[in-house]
């Protein structure tokens, strides 16, 4: 697994940073895709980090953001007609509001022109095995009282003007057996990365993974949600914690803090090996 878009590189390289998320999946029986960034870095770090979409089977959106989305149109450009896997939610409207400006987040592409092109959507809204040893979790069931997600993060109600928390029904992870064990690769963890490692341990039994690799979402999650978080980790054994993106600079400290060389800061060209 090798994390193609990041908010920042780690090293000495030619590859570029953005707010974003994409993983390259290689497995003996083809390439996948995890998200795929905004767009703009997505073509450059594959020729640095001296990878291509050969061979790539299908992509799997987490949810509908631009920074997870965006990168589509250049996956179609240079891999042709292929499968998508997401919740059929991402195309919801989004915004990000702050004290003086809302901005639009949402899908920014459209859908007709990326049918046209090629994308076969394949809507899943519940636990599902998309490949041998690849699970898409569908719909997160939203269980913790402590995760409560982003107040700035809305969309709209009715044609009224009016806006609410954004209930992210499409936000979904992706679970990889491996031979080291398991690994859970997230997007952004809007549902809340407790609730998602509960309804991974519903779906499959598992108590324990090898790896958890993307975005938390922690950066503004208050003291309870945080410690819960920690605590979950530690309740699944997690060997190896990948966090970036939208896990925020200070809980990524407090992580490798509290989990020392079990925790890798996420960045372009970082590689797990499972």
């Amino acid at each position: 697994m090798t994390l193609l878009c990041e908010n920042c590189v780690g090293s000495a390289t030619i590859a570029l940073a953005e707010h974003g998320f994409s993983c390259l999946i290689e497995r003996p029986d083809g390439k996948y895709l995890f998200d795929t960034g905004q767009g703009n870095a997505l073509a450059h770090n594959l020729e640095a980090l001296k990878k291509n979409l050969d061979g790539l089977k299908a992509v799997f959106l987490s949810h509908g953001h631009y920074d997870h989305s965006g990168g589509l149109a250049e996956i179609l450009r240079q891999a042709g007609p292929l499968d998508v896997f997401a919740h059929p939610g991402i195309f919801q409207e989004r915004y990000w509001t702050g004290k003086a400006e809302r901005r639009s987040i949402g899908f920014p592409l459209c859908r007709e022109t990326l049918v046209s092109q090629g994308t076969r959507f394949l809507w899943r809204e519940e636990f599902s095995e998309t490949a041998p040893g690849l699970f898409f979790t569908g719909r997160i069931p939203r269980i913790s009282t402590f995760e409560k997600g982003d107040a700035s993060l809305v969309i709209p109600e009715g044609n009224g003007g009016k806006f609410v928390p954004d209930p992210f029904e499409d936000d979904a992870s992706l679970l990889i057996q491996s031979s080291s064990g398991p690994v859970l690769l997230l997007g952004c963890a809007h549902a809340g990365l407790v609730n998602i490692l509960h309804h991974v341990r519903a779906k499959t039994g598992i108590n324990s993974l090898y790896a958890v690799i993307g975005g938390t979402h922690l950066a503004p999650a208050g003291e309870e949600q945080f410690e819960k978080t920690v605590a979950a980790l530690n309740e699944f054994q997690v060997q190896k914690i990948m966090a970036g993106h939208c896990t925020g600079q200070k809980r990524a400290a407090d992580l490798y803090r509290l989990f020392g060389k079990r925790f890798f800061f996420a960045h372009v060209g970082a590689v797990l090996e499972a």
